[in-house]
């Protein structure tokens, strides 16, 4: 579970899709050979566990995880939560047009869980083992 106590309010979902970025050899990955470490993407290059924030077309923040030792950019993208505590702030933040979307649209993709749990790029590398945003176990879905 993903779990976020940002400006003081606890918002949680249960991951249920992810997208693995496995290292430089991998093409599709902000951290590939040809493009290297960057001050955009120098969490990726950080310890394990600790979360990549970045901006995705200058429109959506998106959360990762960085996955691998120090120096090797891997990281998971965390890219859908079902939502499971605080659904109501999730609404609030997730306003369009002044209505929120519908709950099964909350944090239905990596920019929407951002502004659901008020993640923005204020969290790029923080150790994703403490408050205000961490990951932690949860029961198995069946959904």
């Amino acid at each position: 579970m993903l779990v976020s106590e940002v400006d003081g309010v606890r918002t949680s979902g249960r991951i249920v899709e992810t997208e693995a970025y496995t290292g430089p050899h991998d093409p599709a990955s902000h951290a590939a050979e040809r493009i290297g470490r960057t001050t955009r993407n120098a969490a990726m290059f950080g310890a394990p566990g600790i979360a990549y924030v970045y901006r995705s077309y200058g429109v959506h923040w998106c959360l990762n995880a960085v996955t691998d030792e120090p120096g090797f950019p891997a990281a998971v993208l965390i890219r859908a939560l079902q939502p499971l505590a605080g659904i109501a702030p999730m609404r609030e933040r997730r306003q369009v047009r002044g209505r929120p979307p519908a709950d099964r649209e909350l944090c239905s993709g990596p920019g929407r869980l951002t502004e659901a749990l008020g993640i923005t790029g204020a969290l790029d590398g923080h150790p994703l083992a403490r408050p205000p945003l961490w990951v932690e176990l949860g029961g198995c879905w069946r959904g």
